[in-house]
Protein backbone atom coordinates (compact mmCIF):
# COMPACT_ATOMS: atom_id res chain seq x y z
CA UNK A 1 0.00 0.00 0.00
CA UNK A 2 2.82 2.53 0.25
CA UNK A 3 2.74 2.44 -3.30
CA UNK A 4 -0.80 4.30 -3.42
CA UNK A 5 0.71 7.18 -0.93
CA UNK A 6 3.63 8.21 -3.16
CA UNK A 7 1.24 8.52 -6.63
CA UNK A 8 0.15 11.95 -7.32
CA UNK A 9 -3.77 12.16 -7.31
CA UNK A 10 -3.38 12.96 -10.82
CA UNK A 11 -2.29 10.13 -12.12
CA UNK A 12 -4.76 7.98 -9.76
CA UNK A 13 -7.06 10.16 -11.55
CA UNK A 14 -6.33 9.05 -14.78
CA UNK A 15 -6.43 5.68 -13.88
CA UNK A 16 -9.32 5.48 -12.39
CA UNK A 17 -11.45 6.59 -15.24
CA UNK A 18 -9.07 3.67 -16.76
CA UNK A 19 -10.30 1.52 -15.09
CA UNK A 20 -13.94 2.37 -14.69
CA UNK A 21 -14.07 1.83 -18.46
CA UNK A 22 -12.15 -1.76 -18.21
CA UNK A 23 -14.77 -2.41 -15.13
CA UNK A 24 -17.70 -1.91 -17.83
CA UNK A 25 -16.59 -5.01 -19.07
CA UNK A 26 -16.78 -7.22 -16.94
CA UNK A 27 -19.50 -9.21 -15.37
CA UNK A 28 -21.36 -7.49 -12.22
CA UNK A 29 -21.22 -10.52 -9.96
CA UNK A 30 -17.26 -10.87 -10.32
CA UNK A 31 -17.05 -7.18 -9.54
CA UNK A 32 -18.89 -7.35 -6.50
CA UNK A 33 -16.83 -10.30 -4.89
CA UNK A 34 -13.61 -8.39 -6.53
CA UNK A 35 -14.20 -5.33 -4.46
CA UNK A 36 -15.85 -6.95 -1.76
CA UNK A 37 -13.07 -9.04 -0.72
CA UNK A 38 -10.83 -5.90 -1.36
CA UNK A 39 -13.06 -3.27 0.89
CA UNK A 40 -12.54 -6.01 3.50
CA UNK A 41 -8.59 -5.61 3.94
CA UNK A 42 -9.66 -1.36 4.20
CA UNK A 43 -12.57 -1.40 6.65
CA UNK A 44 -9.90 1.04 8.98
CA UNK A 45 -10.67 3.10 5.53
CA UNK A 46 -14.40 3.17 5.33
CA UNK A 47 -14.64 6.87 6.92
CA UNK A 48 -12.08 8.25 4.36
CA UNK A 49 -13.41 7.37 0.79
CA UNK A 50 -10.20 9.25 -1.12
CA UNK A 51 -8.07 7.06 0.81
CA UNK A 52 -9.84 4.05 0.33
CA UNK A 53 -9.90 4.57 -3.28
CA UNK A 54 -6.27 5.63 -3.81
CA UNK A 55 -5.38 1.85 -2.16
CA UNK A 56 -8.27 -0.05 -4.01
CA UNK A 57 -7.15 1.89 -7.43
CA UNK A 58 -3.83 0.33 -6.05
CA UNK A 59 -5.14 -3.53 -5.99
CA UNK A 60 -6.38 -3.75 -9.11
CA UNK A 61 -3.65 -2.43 -11.12
CA UNK A 62 -0.94 -3.96 -9.05
CA UNK A 63 1.42 -5.75 -11.65
CA UNK A 64 -0.08 -3.99 -14.68
CA UNK A 65 3.26 -2.37 -15.36
CA UNK A 66 2.98 1.28 -16.73
CA UNK A 67 -0.10 2.99 -16.15
CA UNK A 68 -1.64 6.23 -18.23
CA UNK A 69 -1.70 7.96 -15.53
CA UNK A 70 2.24 7.81 -15.07
CA UNK A 71 1.99 9.19 -18.29
CA UNK A 72 -0.02 12.08 -17.50
CA UNK A 73 1.75 13.35 -14.68
CA UNK A 74 5.16 12.97 -16.60
CA UNK A 75 3.47 14.78 -19.40
CA UNK A 76 2.64 17.74 -17.47
CA UNK A 77 5.77 18.24 -15.40
CA UNK A 78 7.25 18.13 -18.83
CA UNK A 79 4.91 20.64 -20.06
CA UNK A 80 5.52 22.67 -16.70
CA UNK A 81 9.07 22.72 -17.30
CA UNK A 82 8.60 24.10 -20.49
CA UNK A 83 6.65 26.84 -19.42
CA UNK A 84 9.14 28.02 -16.90
CA UNK A 85 12.24 28.01 -19.69
CA UNK A 86 10.13 29.81 -22.28
CA UNK A 87 9.03 32.36 -19.30
CA UNK A 88 12.65 32.70 -17.97
CA UNK A 89 13.40 33.68 -21.81
CA UNK A 90 10.32 36.11 -21.88
CA UNK A 91 11.35 37.82 -18.96
CA UNK A 92 15.26 37.92 -20.13
CA UNK A 93 14.14 39.68 -23.11
CA UNK A 94 11.81 41.50 -22.15
CA UNK A 95 14.14 43.39 -19.70
CA UNK A 96 16.63 43.63 -22.35
CA UNK A 97 14.77 45.44 -24.63
CA UNK A 98 13.13 47.73 -21.58
CA UNK A 99 16.44 48.31 -20.07
CA UNK A 100 18.51 49.11 -23.44
CA UNK A 101 20.84 52.15 -22.79
CA UNK A 102 22.86 53.07 -25.52
CA UNK A 103 24.88 55.88 -24.10
CA UNK A 104 22.57 58.66 -25.43
CA UNK A 105 19.67 58.61 -23.48
CA UNK A 106 18.83 57.46 -20.17
CA UNK A 107 16.38 54.41 -19.16
CA UNK A 108 13.19 55.83 -18.65
CA UNK A 109 12.09 54.93 -15.58
CA UNK A 110 8.23 55.13 -15.86
CA UNK A 111 8.74 52.77 -19.09
CA UNK A 112 9.92 50.45 -16.52
CA UNK A 113 7.62 50.92 -13.76
CA UNK A 114 4.79 50.72 -16.78
CA UNK A 115 5.94 47.00 -17.76
CA UNK A 116 6.85 46.02 -14.63
CA UNK A 117 4.85 47.20 -11.64
CA UNK A 118 1.55 48.38 -13.75
CA UNK A 119 0.97 45.67 -16.18
CA UNK A 120 2.02 42.93 -13.72
CA UNK A 121 -0.94 44.39 -11.74
CA UNK A 122 -3.25 43.93 -14.68
CA UNK A 123 -2.13 40.74 -15.61
CA UNK A 124 -2.47 39.82 -11.83
CA UNK A 125 -6.13 41.50 -11.91
CA UNK A 126 -6.80 38.88 -14.97
CA UNK A 127 -5.64 35.83 -12.86
CA UNK A 128 -8.02 36.98 -10.07
CA UNK A 129 -10.65 37.37 -12.18
CA UNK A 130 -10.26 34.25 -14.14
CA UNK A 131 -10.10 32.50 -10.68
CA UNK A 132 -13.41 33.89 -9.38
CA UNK A 133 -16.04 31.17 -9.47
CA UNK A 134 -18.91 30.82 -12.17
CA UNK A 135 -21.55 31.54 -10.02
CA UNK A 136 -20.20 34.92 -8.20
CA UNK A 137 -20.23 35.81 -12.08
CA UNK A 138 -23.78 36.55 -12.62
CA UNK A 139 -23.28 39.53 -9.42
CA UNK A 140 -20.81 41.24 -11.73
CA UNK A 141 -21.64 43.48 -14.86
CA UNK A 142 -19.01 41.97 -17.54
CA UNK A 143 -17.30 39.93 -15.51
CA UNK A 144 -18.31 36.52 -17.06
CA UNK A 145 -17.53 37.69 -20.81
CA UNK A 146 -14.03 39.02 -19.68
CA UNK A 147 -13.29 35.91 -17.73
CA UNK A 148 -14.10 33.80 -21.01
CA UNK A 149 -11.45 36.71 -22.74
CA UNK A 150 -8.83 36.82 -20.46
CA UNK A 151 -9.02 32.40 -20.41
CA UNK A 152 -7.85 32.83 -24.02
CA UNK A 153 -4.51 34.59 -23.28
CA UNK A 154 -3.82 32.48 -20.58
CA UNK A 155 -0.10 31.41 -20.63
CA UNK A 156 -1.76 27.87 -19.60
CA UNK A 157 -3.40 27.65 -23.14
CA UNK A 158 -0.21 27.09 -24.43
CA UNK A 159 -0.20 23.68 -22.76
CA UNK A 160 -2.28 21.87 -25.90
CA UNK A 161 0.21 23.33 -28.24
CA UNK A 162 3.09 22.52 -26.12
CA UNK A 163 1.66 18.59 -26.54
CA UNK A 164 1.39 18.93 -30.34
CA UNK A 165 5.12 18.01 -30.41
CA UNK A 166 5.12 15.10 -27.73
CA UNK A 167 4.15 11.85 -28.86
CA UNK A 168 0.77 11.04 -29.38
CA UNK A 169 0.39 8.69 -25.63
CA UNK A 170 1.56 12.04 -24.33
CA UNK A 171 -0.75 14.02 -25.79
CA UNK A 172 -3.60 11.55 -24.75
CA UNK A 173 -2.50 11.95 -21.08
CA UNK A 174 -2.62 15.51 -21.48
CA UNK A 175 -6.27 15.46 -22.51
CA UNK A 176 -7.36 12.57 -19.99
CA UNK A 177 -5.51 15.66 -17.30
CA UNK A 178 -7.38 18.42 -18.67
CA UNK A 179 -10.59 15.95 -18.97
CA UNK A 180 -12.08 17.30 -22.29
CA UNK A 181 -13.98 14.17 -22.43
CA UNK A 182 -17.54 15.68 -22.99
CA UNK A 183 -19.16 12.57 -20.90
CA UNK A 184 -17.25 14.11 -18.00
CA UNK A 185 -16.71 17.62 -18.03
CA UNK A 186 -18.74 18.28 -15.04
CA UNK A 187 -16.00 16.07 -12.92
CA UNK A 188 -12.92 17.44 -14.77
CA UNK A 189 -14.60 21.43 -15.17
CA UNK A 190 -12.70 22.93 -12.30
CA UNK A 191 -9.39 20.47 -12.55
CA UNK A 192 -9.19 22.22 -16.03
CA UNK A 193 -9.48 25.16 -14.61
CA UNK A 194 -7.24 25.16 -11.69
CA UNK A 195 -4.81 23.43 -13.82
CA UNK A 196 -4.58 25.68 -16.46
CA UNK A 197 -4.18 29.22 -13.73
CA UNK A 198 -1.37 26.99 -12.46
CA UNK A 199 0.41 26.96 -15.19
CA UNK A 200 -0.49 30.57 -16.31
CA UNK A 201 1.10 31.20 -12.64
CA UNK A 202 4.29 28.78 -13.60
CA UNK A 203 5.37 31.16 -16.30
CA UNK A 204 4.42 34.37 -14.56
CA UNK A 205 6.84 33.75 -11.65
CA UNK A 206 9.72 32.10 -14.81
CA UNK A 207 8.99 35.76 -16.77
CA UNK A 208 9.57 37.73 -12.99
CA UNK A 209 13.15 35.43 -12.43
CA UNK A 210 14.09 35.68 -16.12
CA UNK A 211 13.51 39.83 -15.76
CA UNK A 212 15.44 39.67 -12.58
CA UNK A 213 18.43 37.71 -14.02
CA UNK A 214 18.44 40.13 -16.91
CA UNK A 215 18.71 43.47 -14.69
CA UNK A 216 21.24 42.02 -12.53
CA UNK A 217 23.16 41.21 -15.57
CA UNK A 218 22.64 44.69 -17.21
CA UNK A 219 23.38 46.40 -14.17
CA UNK A 220 26.67 44.41 -13.68
CA UNK A 221 27.84 44.40 -16.94
CA UNK A 222 27.06 47.93 -18.23
CA UNK A 223 27.23 51.39 -16.73
CA UNK A 224 23.38 51.89 -16.93
CA UNK A 225 21.96 55.86 -16.58
CA UNK A 226 18.50 56.51 -15.50
CA UNK A 227 16.10 59.01 -15.94
CA UNK A 228 12.24 60.03 -16.06
CA UNK A 229 10.18 61.80 -18.66
CA UNK A 230 6.73 62.19 -19.12
CA UNK A 231 4.45 64.10 -20.83
CA UNK A 232 2.03 64.99 -18.70
CA UNK A 233 2.79 67.85 -15.92
CA UNK A 234 4.23 66.03 -13.03
CA UNK A 235 6.21 67.63 -10.57
CA UNK A 236 9.28 66.62 -8.97
CA UNK A 237 7.67 66.78 -5.34
CA UNK A 238 4.32 64.53 -6.87
CA UNK A 239 6.89 62.20 -8.09
CA UNK A 240 8.81 61.23 -5.62
CA UNK A 241 5.24 61.14 -3.48
CA UNK A 242 4.49 58.33 -6.25
CA UNK A 243 7.67 56.55 -5.77
CA UNK A 244 7.75 56.10 -1.97
CA UNK A 245 4.20 54.86 -1.88
CA UNK A 246 5.57 52.46 -4.65
CA UNK A 247 8.43 51.36 -2.20
CA UNK A 248 5.94 51.32 1.38
CA UNK A 249 6.50 47.21 1.65
CA UNK A 250 10.07 48.20 1.95
CA UNK A 251 11.19 51.49 2.45
CA UNK A 252 11.09 51.28 6.28
CA UNK A 253 13.85 48.65 5.84
CA UNK A 254 15.83 49.34 2.96
CA UNK A 255 16.07 52.84 2.54
CA UNK A 256 18.77 53.03 -0.11
CA UNK A 257 16.23 51.88 -2.53
CA UNK A 258 14.13 54.58 -1.82
CA UNK A 259 15.04 57.16 -4.72
CA UNK A 260 15.21 60.86 -2.60
CA UNK A 261 13.53 63.78 -3.69
CA UNK A 262 17.51 65.20 -5.26
CA UNK A 263 17.74 62.29 -7.35
CA UNK A 264 14.26 62.20 -8.70
CA UNK A 265 14.96 66.43 -9.41
CA UNK A 266 18.47 65.58 -11.50
CA UNK A 267 17.41 62.82 -12.69
CA UNK A 268 14.39 64.10 -14.71
CA UNK A 269 15.35 64.83 -19.02
CA UNK A 270 13.34 65.94 -21.62
CA UNK A 271 13.65 64.72 -25.31
CA UNK A 272 15.43 67.68 -26.59
CA UNK A 273 18.37 67.61 -28.61
CA UNK A 274 18.65 64.09 -28.25
CA UNK A 275 17.76 64.06 -24.69
CA UNK A 276 19.04 65.99 -22.12
CA UNK A 277 19.58 66.74 -18.45
CA UNK A 278 18.64 70.20 -17.25
CA UNK A 279 19.28 69.76 -13.95
CA UNK A 280 22.24 67.02 -14.36
CA UNK A 281 24.55 70.45 -15.25
CA UNK A 282 24.78 70.87 -11.02
CA UNK A 283 26.04 67.48 -10.98
CA UNK A 284 30.24 66.71 -9.90
CA UNK A 285 31.77 64.68 -11.94
CA UNK A 286 31.88 62.15 -9.12
CA UNK A 287 27.81 62.02 -8.69
CA UNK A 288 27.55 61.03 -12.13
CA UNK A 289 26.97 58.05 -10.63
CA UNK A 290 23.98 58.75 -9.22
CA UNK A 291 22.35 58.12 -12.08
CA UNK A 292 22.31 54.83 -11.83
CA UNK A 293 20.94 54.70 -8.32
CA UNK A 294 17.94 53.90 -9.86
CA UNK A 295 18.59 50.28 -10.64
CA UNK A 296 18.14 48.57 -6.90
CA UNK A 297 14.14 50.43 -6.46
CA UNK A 298 13.29 48.92 -9.75
CA UNK A 299 15.19 46.14 -8.78
CA UNK A 300 12.84 45.89 -5.78
CA UNK A 301 9.60 46.95 -7.73
CA UNK A 302 9.92 43.51 -9.94
CA UNK A 303 10.27 41.28 -6.60
CA UNK A 304 6.89 43.00 -4.89
CA UNK A 305 5.17 43.48 -7.68
CA UNK A 306 5.95 41.16 -9.96
CA UNK A 307 7.54 37.60 -8.31
CA UNK A 308 6.34 37.62 -4.75
CA UNK A 309 2.47 37.83 -6.09
CA UNK A 310 3.20 35.56 -8.45
CA UNK A 311 4.58 32.84 -5.77
CA UNK A 312 1.50 34.15 -4.16
CA UNK A 313 -0.76 33.08 -6.60
CA UNK A 314 0.96 30.04 -7.48
CA UNK A 315 0.93 28.57 -4.28
CA UNK A 316 -2.57 29.44 -4.41
CA UNK A 317 -3.50 27.87 -7.84
CA UNK A 318 -1.20 24.66 -7.01
CA UNK A 319 -4.12 24.41 -3.73
CA UNK A 320 -6.80 24.64 -5.58
CA UNK A 321 -5.44 22.39 -8.10
CA UNK A 322 -5.17 19.68 -5.71
CA UNK A 323 -8.06 20.14 -3.95
CA UNK A 324 -10.19 19.83 -7.40
CA UNK A 325 -7.88 16.64 -8.20
CA UNK A 326 -9.11 15.22 -4.77
CA UNK A 327 -12.62 15.97 -5.37
CA UNK A 328 -12.88 14.74 -8.92
CA UNK A 329 -11.38 11.64 -7.48
CA UNK A 330 -13.97 10.72 -5.26
CA UNK A 331 -16.57 11.90 -7.13
CA UNK A 332 -15.86 10.46 -10.55
CA UNK A 333 -18.14 8.05 -12.29
CA UNK A 334 -18.14 5.19 -11.29
CA UNK A 335 -16.33 5.83 -7.59
CA UNK A 336 -19.78 5.82 -5.76
CA UNK A 337 -20.78 2.38 -7.24
CA UNK A 338 -16.83 0.83 -5.87
CA UNK A 339 -17.32 2.54 -2.82
CA UNK A 340 -20.53 0.60 -1.98
CA UNK A 341 -19.37 -2.83 -3.11
CA UNK A 342 -16.09 -2.60 -0.80
CA UNK A 343 -18.50 -1.41 2.01
CA UNK A 344 -21.42 -3.34 1.94
CA UNK A 345 -22.10 -6.57 1.49
CA UNK A 346 -24.06 -8.64 -1.41
CA UNK A 347 -27.00 -8.72 -0.76
CA UNK A 348 -29.06 -11.96 -1.79
CA UNK A 349 -33.01 -12.29 -1.11
CA UNK A 350 -36.06 -13.62 -2.80
CA UNK A 351 -39.19 -12.44 -3.86
CA UNK A 352 -42.09 -13.48 -1.80
CA UNK A 353 -44.48 -13.01 -4.92
CA UNK A 354 -44.11 -15.10 -8.18
CA UNK A 355 -44.29 -12.43 -10.87
CA UNK A 356 -40.66 -11.17 -10.59
CA UNK A 357 -37.43 -12.34 -8.97
CA UNK A 358 -34.03 -10.32 -9.20
CA UNK A 359 -31.15 -12.04 -9.98
CA UNK A 360 -28.53 -11.55 -8.54
CA UNK A 361 -30.20 -8.99 -6.51
CA UNK A 362 -27.93 -6.06 -6.82
CA UNK A 363 -26.17 -3.86 -3.78
CA UNK A 364 -27.60 -0.73 -2.35
CA UNK A 365 -26.27 2.33 -4.16
CA UNK A 366 -24.46 4.36 -1.88
CA UNK A 367 -24.82 8.38 -2.58
CA UNK A 368 -21.58 10.40 -1.99
CA UNK A 369 -22.54 11.53 1.40
CA UNK A 370 -22.19 7.96 2.65
CA UNK A 371 -25.83 6.97 3.41
CA UNK A 372 -26.89 3.66 1.89
CA UNK A 373 -30.35 2.79 0.32
CA UNK A 374 -31.02 -0.30 2.43
CA UNK A 375 -33.56 0.54 4.53
CA UNK A 376 -34.20 4.20 3.12
CA UNK A 377 -37.27 6.25 2.03
CA UNK A 378 -37.69 6.97 -1.89
CA UNK A 379 -40.02 8.93 -4.07
CA UNK A 380 -40.00 7.25 -7.47
CA UNK A 381 -40.68 9.12 -11.05
CA UNK A 382 -42.78 7.03 -13.28
CA UNK A 383 -41.56 8.57 -16.50
CA UNK A 384 -43.75 8.27 -19.76
CA UNK A 385 -46.01 5.64 -17.82
CA UNK A 386 -44.94 2.11 -17.46
CA UNK A 387 -47.63 -0.13 -17.75
CA UNK A 388 -47.32 -2.43 -14.91
CA UNK A 389 -49.02 -2.50 -11.44
CA UNK A 390 -47.02 -0.10 -8.98
CA UNK A 391 -47.34 -1.87 -6.23
CA UNK A 392 -45.54 -4.70 -7.75
CA UNK A 393 -42.81 -2.22 -8.78
CA UNK A 394 -42.03 -1.02 -5.20
CA UNK A 395 -42.09 -4.79 -3.90
CA UNK A 396 -39.38 -5.19 -6.71
CA UNK A 397 -36.84 -2.31 -5.93
CA UNK A 398 -37.63 -3.48 -2.64
CA UNK A 399 -36.07 -6.50 -3.06
CA UNK A 400 -33.41 -5.17 -5.40
CA UNK A 401 -32.22 -2.48 -3.81
CA UNK A 402 -33.54 -2.30 -0.16
CA UNK A 403 -35.44 1.07 -0.76
CA UNK A 404 -38.93 1.72 0.77
CA UNK A 405 -40.91 3.75 -2.30
CA UNK A 406 -43.00 5.97 -0.17
CA UNK A 407 -44.15 8.55 -3.09
CA UNK A 408 -44.89 8.22 -6.58
CA UNK A 409 -44.62 10.73 -8.88
CA UNK A 410 -45.72 10.54 -12.93
CA UNK A 411 -43.50 12.79 -14.98
CA UNK A 412 -42.80 12.78 -19.24
CA UNK A 413 -45.10 10.78 -21.54
CA UNK A 414 -48.40 12.61 -21.91
CA UNK A 415 -48.10 14.09 -19.20
CA UNK A 416 -48.35 18.31 -19.58
CA UNK A 417 -44.87 20.24 -19.11
CA UNK A 418 -46.55 22.07 -15.92
CA UNK A 419 -46.19 18.65 -14.64
CA UNK A 420 -42.92 18.28 -15.11
CA UNK A 421 -42.40 21.07 -13.39
CA UNK A 422 -44.29 20.13 -10.26
CA UNK A 423 -42.23 16.93 -10.09
CA UNK A 424 -38.88 18.65 -10.02
CA UNK A 425 -40.52 21.13 -7.55
CA UNK A 426 -41.51 18.40 -5.22
CA UNK A 427 -38.37 16.32 -5.60
CA UNK A 428 -36.32 19.41 -4.46
CA UNK A 429 -38.10 19.91 -1.41
CA UNK A 430 -37.91 16.52 -0.24
CA UNK A 431 -35.29 15.84 2.35
CA UNK A 432 -31.32 14.86 1.22
CA UNK A 433 -32.26 11.20 2.99
CA UNK A 434 -34.66 10.81 0.41
CA UNK A 435 -33.30 8.73 -2.53
CA UNK A 436 -34.66 9.65 -6.12
CA UNK A 437 -35.44 6.96 -8.63
CA UNK A 438 -36.24 7.43 -12.00
CA UNK A 439 -37.77 4.45 -14.06
CA UNK A 440 -37.48 4.82 -17.51
CA UNK A 441 -39.01 2.70 -20.39
CA UNK A 442 -35.86 0.71 -21.93
CA UNK A 443 -36.79 -0.42 -25.17
CA UNK A 444 -37.69 4.07 -25.99
CA UNK A 445 -34.88 5.65 -26.57
CA UNK A 446 -33.81 8.69 -24.30
CA UNK A 447 -35.72 11.65 -26.33
CA UNK A 448 -34.86 14.78 -25.64
CA UNK A 449 -37.48 15.73 -23.56
CA UNK A 450 -36.48 13.82 -20.59
CA UNK A 451 -32.79 14.92 -20.90
CA UNK A 452 -34.81 18.24 -20.39
CA UNK A 453 -35.97 16.84 -17.63
CA UNK A 454 -32.67 15.34 -16.35
CA UNK A 455 -31.16 19.15 -16.65
CA UNK A 456 -33.65 20.85 -14.92
CA UNK A 457 -33.99 18.61 -12.38
CA UNK A 458 -30.16 18.92 -11.84
CA UNK A 459 -30.06 22.66 -12.06
CA UNK A 460 -33.61 22.20 -9.30
CA UNK A 461 -31.14 19.86 -6.80
CA UNK A 462 -27.74 21.35 -7.19
CA UNK A 463 -24.73 19.51 -8.32
CA UNK A 464 -24.29 17.05 -5.09
CA UNK A 465 -27.43 15.05 -5.72
CA UNK A 466 -27.41 11.30 -6.27
CA UNK A 467 -30.28 10.62 -9.23
CA UNK A 468 -30.77 7.34 -9.69
CA UNK A 469 -32.15 6.32 -13.27
CA UNK A 470 -33.14 2.88 -13.63
CA UNK A 471 -34.27 0.94 -17.49
CA UNK A 472 -37.19 -1.54 -17.26
CA UNK A 473 -38.19 -3.88 -19.45
CA UNK A 474 -41.62 -5.69 -19.78
CA UNK A 475 -42.47 -8.97 -21.21
CA UNK A 476 -46.20 -9.61 -23.08
CA UNK A 477 -47.20 -10.06 -19.38
CA UNK A 478 -46.50 -7.50 -17.79
CA UNK A 479 -43.44 -8.85 -15.95
CA UNK A 480 -40.20 -7.11 -15.36
CA UNK A 481 -37.51 -8.92 -17.85
CA UNK A 482 -33.84 -8.45 -18.36
CA UNK A 483 -33.34 -5.24 -20.12
CA UNK A 484 -32.14 -6.09 -24.20
CA UNK A 485 -28.12 -5.21 -23.87
CA UNK A 486 -28.30 -2.97 -27.08
CA UNK A 487 -31.20 -0.63 -25.66
CA UNK A 488 -28.77 -0.88 -22.43
CA UNK A 489 -26.08 0.35 -24.58
CA UNK A 490 -27.66 3.42 -25.76
CA UNK A 491 -29.06 4.56 -22.73
CA UNK A 492 -25.58 4.18 -20.61
CA UNK A 493 -24.12 6.36 -23.73
CA UNK A 494 -26.55 9.26 -23.70
CA UNK A 495 -26.61 9.72 -20.17
CA UNK A 496 -23.03 9.48 -20.02
CA UNK A 497 -22.55 12.11 -22.38
CA UNK A 498 -24.52 14.38 -19.75
CA UNK A 499 -21.31 14.60 -17.82
CA UNK A 500 -22.95 14.79 -14.46
CA UNK A 501 -20.92 12.20 -11.99
CA UNK A 502 -24.19 12.11 -9.76
CA UNK A 503 -26.36 10.33 -12.38
CA UNK A 504 -26.32 7.15 -11.68
CA UNK A 505 -27.41 4.44 -14.64
CA UNK A 506 -28.76 1.54 -12.90
CA UNK A 507 -29.94 -1.65 -14.83
CA UNK A 508 -31.68 -4.22 -12.51
CA UNK A 509 -31.60 -8.02 -13.82
CA UNK A 510 -35.19 -8.76 -13.50
CA UNK A 511 -35.77 -12.41 -14.67
CA UNK A 512 -39.18 -13.10 -15.27
CA UNK A 513 -40.28 -16.46 -13.17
Amino acid sequence: MEHASHRSILADLVDLNVQMDLDAAMDPGELRHRDRHIGRELRHLANNPRSQLRYWLWRVTEGKGALPGDNAAKTLRLITLTLFFLGVVVGWVTALGVFAYDGTQPVNVVSVLAVFVGLQLLLLLMSAILALPRNLLRFIPGARLLQDFFGVLSPGRLAPVIARFLSSDSRLALEAALGRQKARHITYGQVRKWLILQLSQVFAVAFNLGALISCLYLVTISDLAFGWSTTLEFPTERFHWLMEQLAWPWRDWLGGAVPSVELIEVTRFYRLNGGMLPNGVKLATKDVVALGQWWEFLFMCIIFYGLLPRLFTLVFARWRFNAALNNAFVHAPGATQVLDRMNHAVVETAAVEPEARVAPAPEAIRPFHGKNFAGAKGHLVNWAGINMDESRLEDALRLAMGININHVLHAGGKNPIEQDQRVIEELRRAGDDVALIITVKSWEPPLLDFLDFLEALRTALGPQRLITVIPLALNYERDLVAVDSNDLDIWRKKLQGLGDPQLDFRPLNFEAN
